[in-house]
């Protein structure tokens, strides 16, 4: 049970999203509003902020250019989740990298995206001594999805929930 826990956990909560993952993210468009960015982040979008992403106004910022949100995997997750869902039904275009655990509540809600890709093997998140201990799902919310399925079909299996 120990050595399980301790895979599951970790001190640190700011893990950043690798460049394998950001350059398909790029291959849809520019960046523009990264709402969980923190100060070691690679995203490099035009509007980042490092707290309080679940109180700005996604649609005033995000106009122009996509929304990635790589939230802390915690107990906020649902909120991200849902944030993503309401600020997708407002016109914001939206890819978020989460982990794929299907059997969890919050991840009821991700199946509401407009597309999953369910990403082949564990990610390695920048600074990470090794892969992921679990898998991952990049979730898209937008009007391209057929788009982000050619984009994403490259690094796993694309369905349209």
């Amino acid at each position: 049970m120990t050595l399980q826990r301790s895979l599951m956990t970790s001190k640190r909560d700011s893990w950043n999203t690798p460049e394998c993952v950001l350059e398909l993210v790029r291959k849809m468009g520019p960046i523009r509003l990264d709402p969980c960015s923190n100060a070691d982040s690679v995203v490099g979008a035009t509007l980042a902020f490092e707290s309080g992403g679940l109180d700005i106004d996604w649609t005033d910022t995000a106009d122009g250019g996509l929304t990635f949100v790589n939230p802390v995997y915690g107990r906020e997750i649902w909120d991200w989740v849902l944030r993503c869902a309401f600020e997708a039904g407002r016109g914001c275009e939206i890819v978020a990298l989460l982990p794929a655990r299907p059997d969890t509540r919050w991840f009821s809600s991700a199946w509401e995206a407009d597309a999953l890709c369910f990403w082949r093997g564990r990610i390695r998140f920048l600074g990470a001594p090794s892969s992921a201990p679990f898998p991952s799902v990049v979730a898209y919310w937008g009007p391209r999805r057929y788009r982000f399925a050619d984009v994403f079909s490259e690094v796993g299996h694309v369905v349209f929930p």
